[in-house]
C-alpha cells in the first residue's frame, strides 16, 4: 500500500447525521442536489415520514470532524428543522419469524428485539454490524425481512 500524503486523513469512519426538513419532495430533492453539488461523501442513505416532516439519516464517509462541519453546512438550509450528529448508527429489521430461538439470541449478541403480538412481527434495532451478525444467527428461523436501513438518534434518542 502507498504512503499517504501528509495532510490525507486517515480515520475515515461512518459518522451518521440525522436531518428532519419540512417542505416535502421539494425540500428533499434541494437537500440531495445540496448533497451532490457540495461532493459531501455519503456513504448511505435513508429517508422516512415523521408525521408532516421528513426525517433523513445520512452516513458520511469522513473524519468525525468534517461530519461536524458538513452538519453545520446543512443546518443553515431553509428546509432544515433540526440536525444532529450521532455517535454510531444504528439500524431496524422488521422480521416474521418462525419459533422463539431469536429472543435468546438477540440478548446473548445484544440486539434490542421485541414482538408486537405473538405470532406478530418482531421489530429488531442494533448496530449495522451485530444486527447484521444476528440475522445470520437466525437465518433459519426467517420466513419474511424488510431491513429498513441505518438511522441514527442523536443524544439521547433524539426527539
Amino acid at each position: 500500500m502507498a504512503p499517504r500524503a501528509p495532510g490525507v486523513a486517515t480515520d475515515t469512519t461512518l459518522n451518521p447525521i440525522e436531518v428532519r426538513l419540512s417542505g416535502g419532495m421539494l425540500a428533499l430533492n434541494r437537500f440531495l442536489m445540496t448533497l451532490q453539488n457540495k461532493r459531501m461523501p455519503v456513504a448511505s442513505f435513508t429517508v422516512g415520514r415523521d408525521g408532516g416532516a421528513m426525517r433523513a439519516t445520512i452516513l458520511l464517509n469522513c473524519p468525525s470532524e468534517s461530519a461536524r462541519r458538513y452538519a453545520v453546512l446543512l443546518s443553515g438550509l431553509e428546509d432544515v428543522e433540526k440536525i444532529g450528529t450521532a455517535d454510531a448508527p444504528m439500524e431496524v429489521a422488521l422480521l416474521k419469524i418462525g419459533g422463539d430461538a431469536w429472543r435468546e439470541s438477540a440478548a446473548r449478541m445484544g440486539v434490542g428485539a421485541h414482538q408486537t403480538e405473538p405470532g406478530g412481527t418482531v421489530v429488531a434495532s442494533g448496530e449495522p454490524e451485530t444486527l447484521s451478525a444476528w440475522l445470520a444467527e437466525i437465518e433459519y428461523d426467517l420466513i419474511d425481512l424488510v431491513r429498513l436501513g441505518p438511522v441514527a438518534r442523536p443524544g439521547n434518542g433524539g426527539d
